[in-house]
């Protein structure tokens, strides 16, 4: 993902801007990353280039959350525990 990206994207769920970039891995353009959106604290994988965007309905929860297992040494602690709508807590842990 080119980071000129961020500077149009918008959250699916409440429309909200700016959101935050975490980049975990990145050569001329954003291999694997993050982007969070700060209000409503949904999360959206940056897997091979490409944001993934999509509304929680059509998110693939076990591979989000094998995603956050993956990279969580660099993601935000609060999206680990908290994140929407996916996290690494014990109670989503139970839910799968």
């Amino acid at each position: 993902m080119n980071r000129k990206l961020l500077e149009i994207l918008a959250c699916p769920k409440d429309g909200n801007f700016p959101l935050d970039l975490y980049v975990f891995e990145e050569d001329d353009e954003i291999i694997a990353g993050i982007i969070i959106c700060p209000k409503c604290k949904r999360w959206y994988p940056i897997q091979e280039k490409l944001p993934e965007m999509l509304p929680d309905a059509l998110r693939d929860k076990m591979g989000e959350i094998n995603f956050l297992s993956k990279w969580k040494s660099f993601a935000p602690q609060e999206i680990l525990a908290n994140g929407k709508p996916f996290n690494l807590s014990v109670k989503t842990q139970k839910e799968i």
